[in-house]
C-alpha cells in the first residue's frame, strides 16, 4: 500500500480551531512535508525543484486555457537564472502528473453584500482551493481586474462542510470610469471565484491527470508560451491545449495573441447569485463530447512610445469561441464573438477624451452592444465642463426568449459643469437626458449636484445627490488626514436606479479606507471601497464602513438595497442586505461581534417570484487572564429560509470555547482543554 493515499481523511478536514493544534501560547502547526500518501520527497536547488507529494498548479498566462488545481503526485519546475530587462525569467518550464483521487470544481458567486458563501460540494481536499475576486465588465462580462485572496487573512474555509467566510462583506458592484449614469451608482460586476478539489465518495476514483506549461522570452520583447492538460476519468478523456505570443515595446505598448483548443466532455459551469443556496449552469445538462477552438487578440498602444510628446492610450480586444469550447470560465454551447476597446487621450492641455465600446454576439443567443464617448474640457483653472453620450442595444435570438428579457435600444447624454474654488470647496452639477429608445427600453433622465468642502487641514466633506426617471441617488462622505503619513476616508453612498446590468433602485453603502506613505516613492493602503469623486471611480474590495474612534474600538456597518439584473435573461433580484460589526482590542482582550442580514426577491426565467431571508451572526473572544492562562472562543450562526421550501433552506452553527495554560517558567509545557 505504499502508493495509497487517503483523500477521505477526516482529521485533515476538521477546522484547526476544533482540535489540538490550537495552542494556548499562540503556537502554530506547519506541515513541512504536505502529502496525502506515505511518501514525500522534494529535491530543490534555488528556485528549481522536483517533488512527489501535494502541490498546486496555477497556469494562468493563457486566459483561454487556465489550469488551476491542487493535486497529489509528481511536479517538476525549472526556471533559468537569466532574466529580461523587465525582470522576467527567460525560460520557465513546469510539468506534473498525478493520480489525484479527487475531482475538480469551479464555482462563481456574485457578490451578495455579505461575507458567507456555501460551496456546491463538501469534503474538500485541504489546501486545494484558489480563491479570488474578479471584477467583470458590466457589458462584455470579461474579467478586467483580479485580486487573489489569502486564507486566514481574507477568508476562512471549512473543508468538511464546504463553506467560505470572508473577512469583509463583498459588494455586488464596483465603480467604473464612465460619465453617463446608467444607474445612480453605476458599476461593473464583482464575483467571488473558487476553484477546489473534492472527494465525491469513499470509493477510489480511477483518474489520471497530466500537463505542463512553458514560457520562453526570445529576447526582451517577444515571448512564446505553451500550455497543455489531459484528464482521464474512467472511460472519459478530456484535453485542453493553449498557445500564446506576446510582443511588446513597453509596458504601455504591446500585442498578445492567444489560442486554445478543448477536446472531450463539456465541463460544468456553475454560478450562484444568492451565496450558494442555488446554482445555475451546465452541470445538470447532458452535453456529451465536443471539440472547439478559441482565439483572442489584444492590442495596447501608448502614443508616447511612437510619437514624441504623444499622450494617451488605445486598447482593442477580440475574442472568438467555437460552440462546444470548454475551459474554466469559458464554456459556450454556440459560437460566440466579442470585440471592443477603449480610447483615452488628452487632446490638449485642457481637453480630455475617453471612448469605450463593447459588443457581444452569440449564435442563437443574446446580442448586446454598448458604446460611450466622454469629453472633459477644463474651461479655466477653476471651471470645467464635461459631456458624454452612451448608446446600447439588446437583441435576443434564442429559440426560447425568457419572459423577463428586455430588448431594444437607448441613447443617453449627459452634461456636467464643475467649479473648483482652489480654496475650501468645489462643486458640480449635471443633467442627463434620454435621446432615443425603442421597444420596451425605459427613459433614463437625471439631474444632480455634488461637491466637497474642506472643514480644516485634515477633514474633507463631499457628496452628490440626484433624481431621475429611475429613482433618486445620493452619496455623502468624509476624508480625514490623521497625520502627514496616514490618510483615512469614510463615505456613505445611496442610490435608487435601474440599469441593464448591476444594481438599481435604492442602494446605499458606507466606505472606509486608509493609506499610509512609507516614503516619497512608496505607499501602502488598505481599503474596503475605492474613493469615488466626480472625476474618478475605482475598485471596491468589499462594501462597508470601518470607523476607529479610538485606538481600541472599531465600528463597522454596511447596507445595500437595490435590484440585480441578470446580464443574460434580464431577470431581477430585489435585494436588501446589510450588517454591523464592533471590535475591541487592548492589551489582554480581543473581542469582535457582527451581524448580517439579507432579503432577496428573485424573478425566475418564467416570470414567477421567490423570496429568501438570510441571517449571519459572528462572535470572537480572546482573553489573557494571566501570564499563564488564556481564554479563547468563537460562536458563528447562520440560517436561511426560502419560499421554495425546506429543500432550499440552509445554515450552520459552530462554537468553540477553550482554556490555554502555558506556565511562563516552562517553555516546553503546554496544556489545552476544550469543549
Amino acid at each position: 500500500n505504499f502508493m495509497d493515499k487517503s483523500p477521505d481523511s477526516l482529521f485533515r478536514r476538521i477546522d484547526p480551531d476544533h482540535h489540538y493544534p490550537t495552542f494556548g501560547d499562540d503556537g502554530t502547526v506547519e506541515e513541512a512535508a504536505p502529502t496525502l500518501g506515505k511518501f514525500y520527497v522534494k529535491l530543490n536547488k534555488g528556485e528549481n525543484h522536483a517533488l512527489w507529494g501535494n502541490f498546486r498548479v496555477g497556469y494562468v498566462d493563457n486566459e483561454l486555457a487556465l489550469v488551476e488545481r491542487g493535486l497529489y503526485g509528481a511536479n517538476v519546475h525549472y526556471q533559468s537564472p537569466s532574466t529580461t530587462s523587465f525582470g522576467e525569467r527567460r525560460l520557465v518550464i513546469d510539468g506534473y502528473a498525478a493520480d489525484p483521487g479527487t475531482v475538480p470544481s469551479r464555482e462563481e458567486f456574485r457578490g451578495t453584500g455579505g461575507s458567507l458563501y456555501f460551496l456546491r460540494r463538501q469534503d474538500l481536499l485541504v489546501g486545494s482551493e484558489r480563491v479570488r475576486i474578479e471584477v467583470r465588465d458590466k457589458e462584455s462580462g470579461l474579467v478586467s481586474r483580479v485580486e487573489d485572496l489569502r486564507q486566514a487573512l481574507d477568508y476562512d474555509i471549512d473543508y468538511l462542510q464546504g463553506r467560505i467566510l470572508l473577512s469583509e462583506p463583498m459588494a455586488s458592484t464596483v465603480a467604473d470610469d464612465l460619465l453617463v449614469r446608467s444607474e445612480g451608482l453605476s458599476g461593473d460586476e464583482a464575483w467571488l471565484v473558487v476553484q477546489y478539489e473534492y472527494t465525491p465518495g469513499f470509493d477510489e476514483i480511477d483518474a489520471l491527470t497530466a500537463g505542463g506549461e512553458g514560457q520562453y522570452w526570445l529576447n526582451d520583447f517577444v515571448k512564446l508560451g505553451l500550455t497543455a492538460n489531459r484528464d482521464e476519468v474512467g472511460d472519459s478523456d478530456s484535453n485542453l491545449y493553449g498557445a500564446n505570443l506576446t510582443v511588446r515595446k513597453s509596458t504601455e505598448s504591446w500585442f498578445k495573441f492567444q489560442l486554445g483548443r478543448s477536446e472531450g466532455p463539456v465541463s460544468s459551469s456553475l454560478r450562484s447569485d444568492d451565496g450558494g443556496f442555488r446554482f445555475l449552469g451546465t452541470e445538470d445538462l447532458d452535453l456529451g463530447n465536443a471539440d472547439g477552438g478559441a482565439y483572442r487578440g489584444d492590442v495596447s498602444i501608448g502614443f508616447a512610445d511612437f510619437f514624441e510628446g504623444g499622450r494617451g492610450r488605445l486598447s482593442v480586444y477580440a475574442l472568438s469561441l467555437d460552440g462546444g469550447y470548454s475551459a474554466p470560465g469559458l464554456t459556450t454551447l454556440t459560437d460566440t464573438l466579442q470585440f471592443g476597446g477603449t480610447f483615452d487621450i488628452p487632446v490638449t492641455e485642457r481637453v480630455h477624451l475617453v471612448d469605450k465600446a463593447d459588443s457581444r454576439i452569440q449564435k442563437e443567443g443574446l446580442e448586446t452592444t454598448a458604446a460611450e464617448v466622454d469629453i472633459d474640457f477644463q474651461w479655466t483653472d477653476r471651471w470645467g465642463l464635461s459631456t458624454g453620450i452612451r448608446h446600447d442595444l439588446r437583441e435576443d435570438d434564442s429559440p426560447v426568449v425568457p419572459v423577463t428579457q428586455e430588448e431594444g435600444q437607448r441613447t443617453d447624454a449627459v452634461v456636467q459643469v464643475a467649479y473648483d474654488s482652489k480654496a475650501k470647496w468645489r462643486g458640480y452639477g449635471f443633467g442627463q437626458a434620454t435621446l432615443w429608445t425603442t421597444e420596451d427600453r425605459e427613459d433614463n433622465r437625471r439631474l444632480g449636484v455634488g461637491g466637497a468642502y474642506r472643514v480644516n487641514d485634515r477633514l474633507l466633506l463631499d457628496g452628490e445627490v440626484s433624481y431621475g426617471d429611475l429613482g433618486p441617488a445620493a452619496k455623502l462622505g468624509t476624508s480625514y488626514q490623521q497625520s502627514e503619513g496616514t490618510h483615512h476616508y469614510l463615505s456613505y453612498a445611496l442610490g435608487d436606479e435601474r440599469t441593464d446590468s448591476g444594481l438599481h433602485t435604492r442602494r446605499g453603502n458606507l466606505i472606509y479606507g486608509s493609506r499610509a506613505r512609507l516614503s516619497e516613492s512608496a505607499s501602502v493602503y488598505l481599503e474596503n471601497r475605492y474613493q469615488h469623486t466626480d472625476s474618478m471611480n475605482g475598485l471596491t474590495r468589499a462594501m462597508g464602513m470601518s470607523l476607529a474612534p479610538t485606538d481600541r474600538w472599531n465600528l463597522g456597518a454596511n447596507w445595500e438595497t437595490g435590484t440585480l439584473i441578470d446580464r443574460q435573461t434580464n431577470a431581477e433580484t430585489k435585494r436588501h442586505a446589510g450588517g454591523a460589526s464592533v471590535s475591541y482590542g487592548f492589551e489582554t482582550v480581543q473581542f469582535s461581534s457582527g451581524i448580517e442580514y439579507r432579503f432577496d426577491e428573485t424573478e425566475q426565467p418564467d416570470g414567477a417570484w421567490s423570496d429568501r431571508t438570510t441571517w449571519l451572526f459572528r462572535n470572537f473572544l480572546k482573553f489573557q487572564m494571566s501570564p499563564d492562562w488564556r481564554l479563547v472562543g468563537k460562536f458563528n450562526h447562520s440560517f436561511s429560509d426560502s419560499s421554495l421550501g425546506q429543500f432550499y433552506d440552509g445554515g450552520y452553527t459552530e462554537g468553540v470555547l477553550g482554556f490555554g495554560y502555558r506556565p511562563v517558567n516552562y517553555d516546553r509545557l503546554n496544556a489545552l482543554a476544550k469543549y
